[in-house]
């Protein structure tokens, strides 16, 4: 038990840091390529935060969808966390 807890929280926030890296990088591409639609948008009334809400979008996915692929992984921390759980280590 000790060691899987510590494990566990070094996995998830290393898949999380390159989560974030994946959606900065997504959302940036993203307004450097498109930027006509946020300002399309903000034109005809919307506010800034309805108008940067695609991108934001966009970026959301492109960093959880590749996490979402891996559920081995966490289906395998999840088991493992199980048995150790119940075995009382």
């Amino acid at each position: 038990m000790r060691i899987y807890l510590p494990l566990v929280a070094v996995i998830v926030v290393w898949k999380g840091y390159y989560a974030v890296l994946r959606a900065i990088r997504s959302y940036r591409q993203d307004r450097k390529e498109h930027d006509s639609l946020r300002e399309y948008l903000v034109a005809n009334g919307a506010t800034r935060w309805q108008s940067l809400w695609p991108f934001y979008r966009h970026a959301l996915q492109r960093a959880f969808v590749p996490m979402k692929a891996q559920w081995q992984l966490w289906a395998l921390l999840l088991a493992i966390g199980i048995i150790i759980m119940l075995t009382g280590c």
